[in-house]
């Protein structure tokens, strides 16, 4: 932040370097601002509980925006020490001798504290230079006056007057607001790269102090101090990780160290700097240089060995631009960049979690051996497509390039089902359903019918607003993609089904799943009930004392919760059983099974089948051979859906 108000301060003084009145004054309220406008951030970001959202900012954008601060600082410290801006000026023999010892040191400093790793390392070198330089020259005698004038120590900048509330009449009264209106747009990256840095550092000092930090409280914090601050006109402040860490290691984080460095710098404040005018130039250049080497060499060389060399072409993009132009226009172009590379990526990210047809996956409609066949024989008429994550632009065109390769790839066994199951969709933008649009006119040209299956919400509402995609002969929307295999299977069977399936007793069903002796002389061990549509034939949690043979209408397994809609597990009509599982295990019911419609069934309870086991084991062989076969058949069926989902 002290680098972009930096730039933003020397763009006021520029324009106004005939008024050092109007310079000061405009600079200040410049600081106001941009201290009030960051505490205010800062606050509703920890107030609302925002403090994560740092989490999305791209990592790479914040790697070239901390190397373009590298850069600045190194920058800003030589120029510190020549007086001049960068330049061909810098290689003159009289530039050379002012900033080549300063260099010398900063690359002292940050060689030694990574070895070295001691918090006196970095102190201590600085006070030796100190020593170092006033013993030259006290030795060479040279005066101070002379110092000066060589530009090795600051001048005194006239009287210094104690410090004063900077929005007094007089002080905004010279305030130059259209120069500063010039220079609002700097405030804006100094609010968010400060609330990114401080998020940023509080996260590393979680690791030093081995202590989870809370984030949106530190925000409110530092918010707060910078409301107060920026009236007073104090700088931007916020967490520093560095002395943070320092405090941490050598006073175990005391909150008194921070008192004593407010004590400190408030002295400064009301009896002046005079003593800032005997620190040698080259030992504040050094300092800038060492901030800004160590920040070149963590996101420019290291950078090369950690990121990607999209990410890193990135880095160095932001970098050039804010070295050319400036932080604002180096940031967006760089989350613009980012935002590029990720629609890019994640359009190579498919959306299509599975794909399979009936063959292989079927619904929770558990059917008759004869339909079965169908099923196999026909099943490839109908494609189905789970899809996932967010759908846009750069992921619809591979549902639609998947679907026309199926179709198009065996004239001969057409594709007349195209199921999409929005389930697991997270979202789709404007284009995104354009894509069905088309999807929509080109099934209709090639006679396929459109299943949306588990659209819900403002999806659905948006769907069906589409001309192209309203419900019609082409189009049909089913809550469920179980719901919408049940109807592409009604659909197959009922094209492909020779004639109407005949009613038959269960003693019909039964040889034509499994002829055996004994199978007459199961039947009078069951005893025959109806259930009305709406029945309970089961339900949760009762005793698993009874197994029902169905011979005709349509039962359902399903799950009930309060106030959710309930789920449908199995759903099985004439010819199938229901309640074996619990049966055979000896378990409570684990869900209920209702009757979709008039129905017929017969019992067979656990006390029957032990007498039957007595008077006729060849019944009770039958019967444990059915079930076995009817289990064997549902295995069968899951095993070919797992294969698929495998394959997918």
């Amino acid at each position: 932040p002290g680098a972009v108000l930096g730039v933003a301060a020397t763009a006021i003084a520029a324009a106004l370097g005939g008024a050092p009145g109007a310079q000061f004054a405009t600079v200040v309220m410049l600081i106001v601002l941009a201290t009030t406008l960051t505490g205010a951030l800062m606050l509703v970001l920890g107030r609302f509980k925002l403090g994560q959202l740092v989490r999305f900012l791209p990592y790479p954008v914040m790697g070239g925006f901390l190397a373009g601060t590298g850069w600045l600082l190194a920058i800003g410290g030589i120029g510190v020490m020549t007086t001049t801006p960068l330049s061909a000026a810098w290689l003159e023999t009289a530039s050379l001798t002012r900033w080549l010892p300063g260099v010398a040191l900063g690359l002292l400093i940050s060689v030694a504290t990574t070895r070295l790793k001691r918090p006196y390392v970095f102190p201590a070198l600085l006070l030796l230079a100190l020593a170092g330089f006033y013993g030259l020259v006290a030795l060479t005698r040279t005066p101070m006056a002379d110092l000066r004038a060589a530009h090795w120590l600051f001048e005194a900048a006239g009287t210094v007057s104690p410090w004063q509330f900077p929005l007094r009449s007089s002080l905004v009264a010279q305030v130059e607001w259209g120069v500063l209106a010039g220079q609002l747009p700097a405030l804006f990256p100094v609010a968010l790269i400060s609330v990114i840095a401080l998020l940023l550092n509080t996260s590393g000092l979680e690791l030093i102090v081995k202590k989870d930090l809370d984030l949106n409280r530190e925000l409110v914090a530092a918010g707060l101090g910078n409301l107060v601050a920026g009236p007073l006109g104090g700088l931007v402040g916020y967490h520093a990780i560095s002395l943070s860490a320092l405090n941490h290691t050598l006073s175990g984080g005391r909150r008194l160290v921070g008192v004593l460095t407010a004590l400190l710098v408030g002295v400064t404040v009301f009896f002046g700097p005079a003593i800032l005018l005997f620190i040698p130039k080259f030992i504040l250049g050094a300092v800038l240089f060492y901030l800004g080497w160590g920040l070149l060499v963590e996101w420019i060389y290291q950078a090369w060995f950690k990121f990607p060399r999209v990410d890193f072409l990135v880095i160095v993009i932001i970098l050039l631009i804010i070295v050319a132009r400036g932080f604002l226009e180096g940031i967006l172009v760089g989350l613009v960049m980012a935002v590029g590379m990720f629609v890019v990526s994640y359009s190579r990210v498919s959306v299509i979690r599975f794909a399979f047809n009936a063959r292989e996956y079927r619904s929770r409609m558990v059917r008759a051996p004869q339909e079965c066949s169908i099923l196999e024989a026909h099943g490839a008429g109908a494609f189905i497509l789970k899809l996932e994550g967010f759908i846009f632009f750069g992921t619809a065109s591979s549902i639609l390039g998947k679907i026309q390769e199926q179709v198009l790839a065996d004239p001969l066994r057409p594709v007349r089902y195209i199921v999409l199951d929005f389930s697991k969709v997270t979202g789709l933008d404007s284009t995104g359903r354009l894509s069905f649009v088309r999807l929509a006119q080109w099934s209709q040209e090639h006679g396929s019918t459109l299943v949306f299956a588990g659209l819900a919400g403002r999806a659905l509402v948006d769907f069906r607003h589409e001309p192209a995609l309203r419900e019609a002969p082409g189009v049909r929307y089913v809550t469920d993609l179980d719901r919408g295999l049940e109807w592409c299977e009604n659909e197959i069977i009922r094209q492909h089904q020779r004639a109407a399936p005949e009613q038959t007793d269960l003693a019909a069903q039964l040889t034509a799943i499994l002829p055996a002796a004994g199978l007459e002389r199961l039947i009078p061990y069951l005893q025959r009930r109806t259930f009305g549509t709406g029945e309970y034939l089961m339900k949760e949690g009762d005793a698993s004392d009874v197994v029902y043979f169905i011979e005709s209408g349509q039962v359902t397994v399903q799950l009930e919760r309060p106030g959710r809609p309930p789920i449908r597990l199995e759903t099985m009509r004439q010819g199938r059983t229901v309640g074996e599982l619990g049966f055979y295990l000896g378990t409570r019911r684990t869900a209920h099974v209702i009757a979709e419609a008039d129905s017929v069934g017969y019992a067979l309870a656990a006390q029957d089948l032990e007498r039957m086991a007595h008077e006729a084991p060849e019944a009770a062989r039958a019967f444990h051979q059915v079930l076995a076969w009817l289990l064997s058949e549902r295995v069968s069926q899951l095993t070919s859906m797992v294969s698929a989902l495998e394959r997918s």
